[in-house]
C-alpha cells in the first residue's frame, strides 16, 4: 500500500489496549481455549476495508493470557483452519513435550483437531505465543498472543501495557500480500512489510496523563522487521529484557528490539497536559511515527512515582564457565554473503544447487532443511555450555534458542557490565557474541533465526540435550 495513502487515512484510533485479560485468580491454574481460524480486523482504518488474517479466536493479537508465577497454564488449541497449525510458547522454560515444535516435539494439530497444553512457567516476565507451522505465512497472517506471567510482587505502576508490535505486508486494498517465502524475501532481510501496527492498528493513538507511571511491555511479533524505538522527550527504564529481569537502566537511545524480542520499559509520563509525544521508529533508513502518546487535559499528579521498580532477579542456573563444551557457530550465506557451498541432505553442495531447492543460508556450513538432521550439539543434561556466535552475513539476524535462556557474555570480544540473560538476541552483520548457559532442559531443541524466512531457507539446527 503506499505510503502517502497511509499517512493521509486520517482518523487516529484511541487504543491503550490495557491487554483486556482474563484475569488470575488464586487458583493452582488457567485455563484457555484459543481456536485458530480466519477473522476479519480494521489495520488501516475505516477509510479501508478490513483485512483478513488467521488469528487465535479470530483476533490479532489473539486472547491475552495472564497468568501470575506459580500457576500452571492449561491450554486448549482448537485448529479451525484448514491447514495444520501448532503452537509455540516463546522464551518459556518448559517440558519438551509442550514447546509446539511441529514434526519434532508433537504432530501438527490437524483442521479440525485440538491439543492440550499444560506446564508451569518457571519465570515472571513478558512472553508470547505463535504458529510454529509454515511460521513465515501463519505468524505474518496473525497468529499469535501475548504471555505475561505475573511477579508475586510486580513493581508499583498505573497502567501495565502490552504492545505486540508487527509490521504487514497489506495491497492497496488492505488485503495481506500473498507472497509468503518469497526469494528475496528468504535471500535478504526477511519479510519486512509496510503498515507498522501496534496491537493490530496503525498508527493508534494512546491516551495517557500527565504523572502516569506505565509498565510497557514491548514484544516483537513480526516476521523479520527489527525496531528502534525513541520516545521523544520521555526517558525509558529499561526493567527487563526477554522476560528476564536486568538492573534498571534509564537510556536516551532507541530501544532496539529485534524480531521476537521482548523490552519491558517504565515510562513516567512527564509531559504537559494536552500534549503529544511521537514513538519513532529509527532501525531502517526512513524513520516513522509508530504510534503518539496524547495527553489528556487532567494530570494524574505532579510529581513522578518514587517508588521501586526492581524485579526480582533471574532465577536461572549459573553456567560453570571453567568447566563449559565450547561451541563456536558461524551464520553464513543469503545475499551478498560468502557461502559457496554446504553441506544439505548430508552431503557437500554448491550454493547454486542448494539454493534451487529454496535454501540459502547454513549454520557452520550445514542446511537447517530438516527437524531429523544431526544435531548440532549433542550434550548431558547440566553441562554448561559457552557458544560463540558469529554473523558473517549482510543482514541481521535473531538466534532463538527454544527451552533455554542464554547469559550474553561478550559483543565483538568486549564483556558487558551486567552480563543479560536473552532466548532471541539480534546479532547485527559482522558481529560476533558469546553466550553460556546450562543445558539443563532435556529433549531436542530447536534452536534457529527468528527472522521466519530466514528459518525457512535453512538457517535452523537442533540441540539434543540427554
Amino acid at each position: 500500500m503506499k505510503r502517502r495513502q497511509f499517512l493521509q487515512c486520517g482518523a487516529l484510533n484511541a487504543l491503550a489496549w490495557l491487554t483486556p485479560t482474563v484475569s488470575a485468580k488464586k487458583t493452582a491454574s488457567m485455563a484457555f481455549e484459543l481456536t485458530a481460524k480466519p477473522g476479519k480486523i480494521h489495520i488501516v482504518g475505516p477509510d479501508f476495508p478490513a483485512t483478513d488474517v488467521w488469528g487465535f479466536n479470530a483476533q490479532v493479537p489473539g486472547v491475552p493470557i495472564r497468568i501470575k508465577l506459580g500457576q500452571s497454564l492449561d491450554a486448549t488449541i482448537h485448529n479451525a483452519l484448514e491447514v495444520p497449525t501448532a503452537v509455540h510458547w516463546h522464551g518459556i522454560r518448559l517440558p519438551n513435550a509442550m514447546d509446539g515444535v511441529a514434526g519434532l516435539t508433537q504432530a501438527a494439530i490437524q483442521p479440525g483437531d485440538s491439543f492440550r497444553y499444560q506446564f508451569v512457567p518457571p519465570d515472571a516476565g513478558t512472553y508470547w505465543y505463535h504458529s510454529h507451522v509454515n511460521a513465515y505465512e501463519q505468524v505474518g497472517r496473525g497468529l499469535y498472543g501475548p504471555l505475561i506471567i505475573e511477579e508475586a510482587a510486580p513493581p508499583k505502576v498505573d497502567r501495565d501495557l502490552v504492545w505486540m508490535i508487527d509490521d504487514w505486508r497489506l495491497r492497496d486494498d488492505a488485503s495481506i500480500a500473498n507472497d509468503f517465502g518469497a526469494g528475496h524475501d528468504r535471500s535478504h532481510a526477511g519479510r519486512i512489510g509496510n503498515v507498522p501496527t501496534v496491537n493490530g492498528r496503525f498508527r493508534d493513538i494512546i491516551k495517557v496523563r500527565t504523572g502516569e507511571r506505565i509498565r510497557l511491555r514491548l514484544i516483537n511479533a513480526s516476521n523479520a522487521r527489527n525496531f528502534a524505538l525513541s520516545f521523544g522527550d520521555l526517558t525509558p527504564t529499561v526493567i527487563a529484557m526477554d522476560g528476564q529481569a536486568v538492573t534498571p537502566f534509564a537510556t536516551k537511545e532507541p530501544i532496539v528490539i529485534g524480531a521476537a524480542g521482548r523490552v519491558d520499559l517504565i515510562l513516567d509520563m512527564s509531559g504537559d497536559p494536552g500534549s503529544k509525544t511521537s514513538v519513532v521508529d529509527s532501525f531502517y533508513r526512513e524513520p516513522f511515527d509508530l504510534t503518539k502518546f496524547v495527553y489528556e487535559e487532567n494530570p494524574l499528579r505532579e510529581s513522578a512515582l518514587q517508588s521501586s521498580i526492581d524485579l526480582p532477579p533471574p532465577n536461572i542456573p549459573e553456567p560453570d564457565l571453567q568447566n563449559a563444551l565450547v561451541q563456536e557457530v558461524t551464520i553464513a550465506g543469503g545475499a551478498m554473503g560468502g557461502l559457496r557451498r554446504a553441506k544439505f541432505n548430508g552431503e557437500w553442495v554448491g550454493l547454486r544447487e542448494i539454493a534451487q531447492q529454496g535454501y540459502v543460508w547454513a549454520l557452520n556450513n550445514v542446511v537447517g532443511n530438516r527437524l531429523d538432521m544431526p544435531p548440532l550439539m549433542d550434550v548431558k543434561k547440566g553441562r554448561s555450555i559457552r557458544l560463540t556466535i558469529r554473523n558473517e552475513t549482510a543482514f541481521p539476524h535473531p538466534m532463538h534458542l527454544h527451552g533455554h535462556h542464554m547469559k550474553l557474555l561478550s559483543i565483538n570480544g568486549q564483556g558487558l557490565s551486567e552480563a543479560r540473560w536473552l532466548d532471541s538476541p539480534l546479532i547485527l552483520p559482522k558481529q560476533t557474541m558469546e553466550f553460556a548457559f546450562v543445558a539443563d532442559n532435556p529433549g531436542k531443541w530447536l534452536f534457529h533465526c527468528h527472522a521466519l524466512e530466514h528459518h525457512a531457507a535453512g538457517l535452523g539446527a537442533l540441540v539434543n540435550i540427554t
